[in-house]
């Protein structure tokens, strides 16, 4: 028995193959045995069965991110497909001639291919059988080149009698590209061709549309679409859905002032930014300017769109002159002359070497404005009054006074004095707002005279000239003081009704033609007390019985609102448009306001109410809860915390008050079923009237107190 080590370390020593008689010798040039190449450093054989097969590659042209072909290690010559990278090489290849593979490869390649297979090997921990390579090959569909001397001995045991057949060949089918086919020279990811890459579709193309064009005045004398002309804007006149296709505006606009004497429109920088290629055209916005179903209507850019769409354009009315380009930069010194009047030291009745009055011109009128004292002054805004140098005489065909029905437009007769309001930051809003309530209502409309009227507008850059009619009367709340002084501490109830049926009338007819006040308060409340006689303060100018009509001088009796620097244009909204104060309040404002919901014609009821609770009691309004409570938008009620003096008329204050703390509630009696309450204001006005028609005589009467007040005025002076 040989020991099973023996074996083991016979068969270690008889590992070359032995020598057979008759076997060719490999002899050098010497005649010495050529030694046989070393085998493999794992110390076994390869198993390896060469699978020839021809493989047929499909290349797609137009996108080389196909699936990448794994590289195999082959002896024969194969093609390696790259991606993205090398995709210009590919290309070339395919362009270049077809050249023959070669059969066989030196010595160096074998040694290479030996050496990468062993590497191979080392790595591999399992055995790989003929099975493996076979299955290996069928999935890939790839050639696998066998070692030579394999190849030989396989061929020599297992087909010794069959003939040796020649060596096989690769057969390899490369498409050729169509003619016309270009191949690209840029990147694949170059950012030109990626935009195409990504988008399915056809971008649009850009259309030049008439807007685009450069169609100007030619236009204008072929068609009737808004144009400009000569650099003057042609007016568009559209007639609203309440109002008659003759719009007033004609009554105050002469033809003759139809142009603009070089001015240009108002509006948003880039409207108002000069173009050589498309000047502006004023198209006319149809329907409401502004969409937004809640908005801030103080906001600069609200107004700023209202009043670049208005139509006709700012630049149309009579009065305005607009120099927004330019500074006049002499405000300060209007402002210290002002002052100086204040305290004593300029007179302006006695000019000398060192007290020059201030004189206001302006380069595009001929009138001369000399300031002689400051009437009131506001945050932002100070009154003056000046000397017009270019009054309207009474041969002009104009009637003294403001009477209702008589002559034309009686309110916008220029005087020897007047009001000059300086606005800064300058804003023609306030001129916009007076001129639209005005041409709205008409000259025939008796509250035509309750409103002041904006006579000239200067617009610069750093300030604006609101010229104003004066009115030497004082304002409600300087009556209202004067009975507080009294030791009833409160008007009389007839004054207090007749003050309040203007009131109603005023702002009834405000809101008829959609135009919200903003800031009824009893300082914004002029009296007006004008007459027919020489003699202002003559009694036989007014009958002792009251009449609703104006009859017996009563016409000339009144109030004057101004102050439209909050004023609202409501056409300029849609319908259903609901405001958000984004200011601070007061406890003066709506309580919508104060709450932080929405709000619209609230502000002027609510302001309206304060002014009459100021005339009843003497002191500002307050106002209480009057429901169960609950945050809902239309269950809220409020009251006034005063109480009404039993010998007053208290079921038409208390109604009065009703309608105008809580419109929300009287909706059902209105057309539509929505606000302005103009139906509830009327009966309330109308209660009102009747009343005093019946007892403007009872006790002192009405024309008594009236005097009273008159003589306030005459004190005054």
């Amino acid at each position: 028995m040989v020991p099973l080590r023996d074996v083991d370390n016979l068969r270690q020593d008889t590992t070359d193959k032995p020598i057979i008689d008759g076997d060719p010798m490999d002899l050098d040039e010497n005649g010495v045995v050529n030694e046989k190449p070393r085998e493999s450093r794992s110390g076994r054989k390869k198993k390896t069965m060469e699978v020839n097969e021809t493989q047929i590659i499909k290349t797609k042209l137009d996108s080389p991110s196909g699936p990448k072909l794994k590289k195999k290690k082959v002896a024969e010559p194969t093609m390696t497909l790259h991606t993205r990278a090398a995709t210009d090489d590919i290309y070339d290849i395919f362009n270049a001639p077809l050249k023959s593979a070669p059969v066989e490869e030196n010595d160096d390649d074998d040694e290479d291919s030996d050496s990468d297979s062993s590497s191979d090997d080392d790595n591999d921990d399992d055995e790989m059988t003929d099975a493996d390579y076979v299955s290996d090959a069928e999935s890939t569909g790839a050639t696998r080149q066998l070692p030579e001397d394999e190849i030989s001995q396989r061929l020599e045991d297992d087909f010794e009698d069959e003939e040796p057949e020649l060596p096989r060949t690769r057969t390899i089918f490369i498409p050729v590209p169509p003619e016309d086919y270009e191949p690209p020279t840029r990147p694949y990811r170059d950012p030109a061709e990626m935009a195409n890459n990504r988008l399915p579709f056809m971008t649009p193309i850009t259309e030049r549309t008439e807007p685009s064009l450069d169609v100007t005045i030619d236009r204008a004398y072929q068609f009737k679409t808004p144009s400009k002309h000569d650099g003057r804007a042609v007016p568009v006149e559209e007639a609203s859905d309440s109002e008659s296709e003759s719009s007033s505006l004609k009554e105050y606009f002469p033809e003759g002032r139809l142009s603009i004497n070089g001015r240009t429109p108002l509006g948003s920088k880039a409207a108002r930014a000069p173009s050589k290629s498309s000047p502006n055209r004023g198209v006319p916005v149809k329907g409401p300017i502004v969409k937004e179903a809640q908005c801030s209507p103080i906001d600069d850019n609200v107004r700023r769109s209202i009043l670049t769409n208005i139509q006709p354009p700012l630049a149309m009315y009579p009065g305005f002159y607009d120099h927004h380009n330019q500074k006049y930069e002499r405000g300060a010194e209007i402002r210290r002359y002002a002052k100086a009047v204040r305290l004593g030291r300029a007179n302006p009745d006695k000019p000398g070497p060192g007290n020059l009055p201030a004189i206001i011109q302006f380069i595009d009128c001929e009138t001369r404005y000399a300031v002689r004292r400051e009437l009131g002054a506001g945050a932002f805004a100070p009154v003056y009054l000046v000397e017009n140098s270019n009054p309207a005489r009474e041969e002009d065909g104009h009637e003294v006074g403001a009477r209702m029905g008589k002559g034309t437009f009686a309110v916008n007769r220029r005087a020897a004095i007047e009001a000059l309001k300086m606005e800064s930051p300058p804003t023609p809003w306030e001129f916009y707002i007076m001129r639209t309530a005005h041409s709205r209502l008409g000259p025939q409309h008796r509250a035509t005279a309750s409103l002041s009227f904006a006579h000239e507008m200067h617009l610069y850059q750093d300030e604006a000239f609101l010229f104003l009619p004066f009115h030497p009367h004082g304002t409600l709340l300087d009556v209202i003081n004067l009975f507080r002084a009294e030791p009833s501490g409160a008007m009389d109830e007839q004054l207090a009704m007749f003050f309040s049926i203007e009131l109603f009338r005023t702002v009834e007819a405000l809101h008829s033609k959609s135009v919200l006040h903003g800031d009824l308060k009893p300082d914004n409340c002029l009296l007006r007390l004008d007459s027919k006689s020489p003699s202002v303060f003559s009694d036989q100018a007014l009958s002792s019985q009251w009449y609703a009509d104006g009859r017996g001088g009563w016409d000339s009796r009144g109030i004057v609102l101004i102050d439209f620097g909050r004023g609202i244009d409501m056409k300029a909204f849609t319908p259903d448009v609901e405001f958000i104060a984004d200011w601070k309040t007061t406890a003066q404002d709506c309580p919508e306001m104060r709450e932080g919901r929405p709000w619209t014609w609230q502000i002027d009821y609510y302001g309206l109410a304060g002014v009459i609770h100021c005339l009843l009691f003497g002191k500002y309004i307050e106002t209480v809860r009057a429901d169960q409570g609950g945050f809902g938008r239309g269950g809220r009620k409020y009251k006034i915390r005063e109480n009404f003096k039993r010998y007053w008329q208290t079921d038409i204050w208390s109604d009065c008050f009703e309608v105008l703390l809580n419109p929300a509630s009287f909706l059902a009696y209105e057309d539509g079923g929505r606000m302005p309450v103009l139906k509830s204001m009327r009966s309330i006005r109308e209660r009102m009237e009747a009343w005093l028609m019946a007892n403007c005589e009872r006790g002192a009467g009405l024309k008594a107190t009236m005097g009273r007040v008159e003589a306030l005025v005459r004190n005054r002076k």
